[in-house]
């Protein structure tokens, strides 16, 4: 699950499981612990039979969800955030910064929309911190 080299850490948030995002269905990632003093880079990608049409956020809180993988009232998607990414329509792999807000966890909102096909699955989620110094 986790490697450390140094100062980096990466994490594989689905633990190697793709995430099945259906249709216009809403799935989530496995929390993990919001570091403090880090700066965070993700690593996902998405694989499906047909049209790939999904939007990622990043929900947060200080309790961690009440079950892991399903909605919860413990985490939102912080006020003022940043959209993480709001438009996937392709199978390519993508690498974004991000900043979260100042919280004890977080993880991966994937919702379909639109044309998004019944096969579509977030294959890859990976987080990548560096320890500021």
């Amino acid at each position: 699950m986790a490697k450390t080299n140094g100062h980096i850490r990466n994490d594989d948030l689905t633990l190697g499981t793709p995430i099945a995002v259906a249709g216009t269905g809403v799935a989530y990632s496995e929390s993990f612990i919001c570091l403090p003093n880090v700066t965070y880079a993700f690593e996902y990608q998405f694989t499906s039979d047909g049209a790939v049409d999904c939007k990622i956020e990043i929900e947060q809180g200080n309790t961690p969800p009440a079950t892991e993988g399903a909605a919860s009232t413990n985490m939102v998607v912080p006020e003022d955030a940043a959209t993480f990414d709001d438009s996937i329509t392709d199978e390519l792999n993508h690498v974004k910064a991000y900043t979260p807000a100042t919280t004890k966890f977080l993880r991966a909102k994937i919702t379909g929309q639109g044309a998004n096909a019944a096969t579509t699955t977030l294959s890859k989620f990976l987080v990548c911190t560096v320890v500021n110094l």
